[in-house]
């Protein structure tokens, strides 16, 4: 019972602090995505450092074990509360990676690494007190347990977490639950060294064991056993982070949105290490072998024609089944409980392979998110492998690529779209399979060719993916922060577009009439341009949070100031290179590197107030403005660096979130007035977006504006919604339905 409470309460902790820290840190480094999958690596990282811990600990006699673990659980509980240090600010002219993996060291590295070796451990001591006893084959089930605790704290978080406490409350209150845990720990550590004083029995030989160092080695799994290990645990966490980054670059960098999968990666663990009745390879091998092209083909449509109610279950199904393929097959293949810590060690290597991978060699490798496709194509490769179906479906791959070729010919010359070979390509195999399975009266060959089909579809899917939209395409980069792609539209009037992943960030027109008037979000007559217009002034300044394209450069007036805030140092060089709005300006035209926010409050404190007359908001992230700038604190921020009677403008042209009410009562608390602002540009003006702002003012004559006034439209108001500051913000009750 005290072995199954402790394993309990240390991976309760154990997830518990993961949305925690991150939400602690995320505004410093601009609420990007990346910061959420640099944590995601910080934390496998650590977890192997836990497992390996353990590991070489348990070759030792249970009583040193609990001497070394109690000082080092000791030692931990002095570096509480976890409260992130401020000095781990970043200046804004490096990439953050470094600085976001030492800040987690220095807040939660000790702490973190101990909870971490406790669900190996435990069950080491586990193993080692009932040797010989039928309850040591149960020992496996402990790491479902904790798992399913694991859980329990992701679910508890946006629920029951977050809504109710601030970020300084939630950090106290893990700080008290590592406490407890402290307690139940050191207690488990000495009664199980109470009760066996004999060597330890997970030894790789260096000791006397209830198995001979001979029958001990005979047993030792095989270095291809280990290789597939490493390689399911990989995968798992590769699709994990993928998914992750995928939906959530395209809405929010919140918690709510990175639970969802690593909910269902911790679930297909609870499940597979249970027992074995969930994990069956004839449901799941055909379920991934189906999903993975479907998620490679979602991964070709338009963002418009997939709703976040659609996108987000496709992706989180597909998740789950490739994820219970892993793990399922990881349990399969685990070894007796006296190699135990080597095959959590062993796991956790593969996981903190899969976290490097995707959350630091991709970014610096790749122009493009393009490890989510590849891990599909992985995935279905995995299964080929595991049923030994390469053999029966090899011809069949030459033969699927033959249809591939030929039907890309044929709907090329039929002038329809490429993307619907596979439509030929899988009745043309299904058709196949069935005859060689009436033929050979086996469904092995079948199976083959459904391997193979699944592969195929997944490579032209991704090789879709890779290349769309190439011909138009100027540039392609990534980094940290994102993907960037300048593309030249042959529209009439010819365009050129920069895009955030699927996310338009701004578009000029090309001809030499046109490429000097603002557009796109930022037109004549939407809310940021009804602002500048109506603040018109010798010597007008303006800021802007966001670069973009430098667009709103196009507003400079004469003798006048546009201030640039931009936290990506690549968004600087095709706002400079690729488009003229910033050498256009008749204006004098500053760009400052750094997230604005922070950068805006160094300012301030130092005196050096910029005195805006209009203040633009439009930071994105994927689709959403980063929380940390639509904050009680933020706009107090902005506040002090206003002219009396400037505007603050903040776009809040989104498809999943109403940011509305949450300005309107930012305003309110400030004691300033709101107006919602719709501009819808007319069809035959494609180089104008439609745009939604709210524009923050304490200038009543600008409200009281007749054409203010026609244009404003009301803002619909969130019944309970609090006001959102930095230590308390949440997204479920604004989301569109």
């Amino acid at each position: 019972m005290l072995s199954a409470l402790t394993i309990f309460v240390s991976a309760f902790l154990l997830f518990l602090v993961q949305p925690l820290i991150a939400k602690q840190i995320l505004p410093w480094f601009g609420g990007s995505a990346a910061v959420w999958t640099v944590c995601l690596v910080f934390f496998q990282l650590l977890l192997l450092a836990g497992y390996t811990y353990a590991h070489l600990l348990s070759r030792w006699t249970l009583r040193r074990q609990a001497a070394v673990h109690t000082v080092l659980v000791i030692v931990a509980c002095l570096t509480l509360p976890i409260i992130a240090d401020a000095g781990w600010k970043p200046l804004g002219d490096t990439d953050p990676t470094q600085r976001i993996l030492l800040a987690l060291i220095a807040t939660i590295g000790l702490p973190y690494f101990v909870v971490c070796t406790s669900g190996p451990l435990v069950q080491s001591w586990f193993s080692r007190v009932h040797a010989g006893d039928p309850r040591q084959a149960r020992v496996y089930r402990l790491f479902a347990l904790s798992n399913l605790a694991s859980l329990a704290a992701l679910v508890a978080y946006p629920f029951v977490v977050e809504p109710y406490a601030s970020l300084r409350v939630q950090a106290l209150g893990w700080s008290a639950g590592f406490g407890l845990f402290a307690v139940l720990v050191i207690a488990l550590a000495w009664r199980n060294a109470r009760q066996v004083m004999g060597p330890a029995v997970f030894s790789d030989g260096s000791a006397q064991a209830s198995l001979t160092q001979e029958q001990e080695m005979q047993t030792l799994p095989s270095l291809p056993r280990h290789l597939l290990w490493l390689l399911l645990a990989a995968l798992g966490t590769v699709m994990l982070l993928a998914v992750t980054t995928h939906i959530t670059q395209n809405v929010a960098s919140v918690p709510f949105l990175w639970i969802i999968p690593l909910a269902l990666y911790l679930l297909t663990f609870i499940l597979c290490f249970d027992s074995n009745f969930w994990y069956r390879r004839a449901l799941f091998w055909p379920a991934v072998l189906v999903l993975t092209p479907v998620m490679t083909w979602a991964l070709t449509v338009k963002l418009d024609a997939l709703s976040i109610y659609q996108a987000i279950p496709i992706f989180a199904v597909g998740l789950f089944a490739v994820c219970m393929l892993c793990h399922g097959e990881l349990v399969r293949a685990k070894p007796a409980p006296v190699h135990l810590t080597r095959f959590y060690l062993m796991v956790s290597l593969g996981g903190a392979v899969g976290g490097l991978l995707v959350g630091v060699l991709a970014p610096r490798v790749f122009n493009g998110y393009y490890e989510l496709p590849l891990a599909l194509c992985a995935a279905s490769l995995v299964v080929c492998y595991l049923a030994r179906a390469w053999l029966y479906s090899r011809l069949v791959l030459f033969a699927v690529a033959a249809l591939v070729v030929w039907g890309a010919l044929a709907f090329s010359q039929w002038n329809l779209p490429l993307t619907a070979v596979p439509f030929l390509v899988v009745p043309s195999g299904a058709f196949l399979a069935l005859l060689l399975t009436l033929r050979t009266r086996s469904v092995r060959f079948a199976g083959g060719i459904l391997a193979a089909m699944s592969v195929m579809t997944c490579a032209y899917y991704t090789l879709t993916f890779t290349y769309a939209g190439t011909s138009t395409t100027v540039l392609a980069s990534r980094n940290f922060y994102g993907e960037l792609r300048v593309k030249n539209v042959p529209s009439d009037p010819p365009m050129r577009t920069l895009a955030h992943g699927v996310i338009l960030h701004g578009v000029q027109v090309t001809t030499p009439e046109l490429s000097k008037a603002p557009n796109s979000y930022y037109g004549q007559n939407s809310g940021v341009g009804l602002a500048v217009r109506k603040t018109q002034v010798t010597g007008q300044h303006i800021g802007v949070v966001g670069l973009g394209v430098g667009t709103m450069a196009a507003y400079g007036s004469q003798g006048g100031l546009v201030r640039f805030y931009e936290i990506n140092p690549e968004v600087f060089a095709i706002a400079r290179d690729e488009f003229t709005y910033l050498r256009d300006s008749v204006a004098q035209v500053d760009t400052v590197l750094g997230d604005a926010r922070l950068v805006l409050e160094r300012e301030a404190q130092a005196g050096d107030q910029q005195n805006f007359d209009v203040l633009l908001v439009d930071a994105f992230s994927g689709d959403s403005i980063p929380v940390h700038l639509i904050t009680r604190e933020a706009l107090a921020v902005y506040q002090s660096h206003m002219k009396p009677g400037g505007i603050i403008a903040f776009h809040i042209s989104n498809r999943y979130l109403n940011l509305g009410p949450v300005v309107q009562q930012l305003a309110e608390n400030a004691g300033m007035q709101s107006v919602q602002i719709l501009d819808t540009p007319p069809a035959d003006e494609p180089w104008l977006s439609k745009s939604v702002y709210v524009l923050v003012t304490d200038n009543q004559a600008f409200l009281d504006d007749p054409q203010v006034r026609a244009r404003a439209t009301p803002i619909v108001p969130v019944p309970g919604l609090p006001l959102w500051t930095d230590n308390y913000n949440n997204l479920f009750k604004i989301l569109i339905p």
